[in-house]
């Protein structure tokens, strides 16, 4: 089932497994993970979960009612879904706010390659592979000042050429609703 908070996709099998452990939720996380017999690792999860619906909701931008709606469509008890939806309605826009500040930055700089590379896919034949590498050079910092020698990073992407050009198209279907947002 897809959920519109969760980007219009299925919800994630570890938020799934959190509901059960969310509907426990009462007043503060101390109090809630005494109550809950939660250990420290089960408090954070839930706090994680709390954390990962007001983000995920907030970039979806979905209303309160969509929301509150899904979360107990998830499972969540009416009253912790209306408690959520609460916090949500009353952060929505600073969330938001946050979330368009913190999007797409990268620091240092960046560049990308690609190359296409045949794999193996067995009795000799090769298919071809298209491998994108982004390169990130990360200054190093110390108390906020820029150092000289900092860190490159390479994260690697290999797709077919039908997941590149899948990949492709919903980039320009982003980039189509982006612009249309201004």
């Amino acid at each position: 089932m897809r959920f519109r908070f969760c980007w219009d996709v299925d919800c994630p099998d570890w938020l799934l497994a959190e509901i059960t452990t969310l509907s426990k939720l009462h007043d503060v996380v101390t109090k809630l993970a005494k109550d809950a017999k939660l250990d420290e690792q089960g408090a954070k999860a839930v706090v994680a979960a709390v954390r990962w619906v007001l983000e995920s909701a907030a970039g979806a931008g979905v209303t309160a009612n969509v929301l509150d709606s899904e979360l107990q469509q998830l499972g969540l008890p009416k009253e912790h879904a209306t408690a959520i939806t609460k916090v949500y309605t009353e952060h929505q826009e600073a969330l938001q706010a946050h979330l368009k500040n913190a999007s797409l930055k990268v620091r240092g700089g960046t560049t990308w390659s690609c190359e296409v590379v045949g794999v193996d896919i067995g009795d000799g034949d090769l298919s071809p592979v298209v491998k994108l590498n982004l390169h990130n050079e990360s200054p190093s910092v110390r108390e906020g000042e820029e150092q000289e020698g900092g860190t490159e990073t390479v994260t690697s992407i290999a797709m077919t050429p039908d997941q590149l050009q899948a990949m492709i198209h919903e980039l320009t279907e982003a980039r189509q609703l982006m612009e249309g947002l201004h």
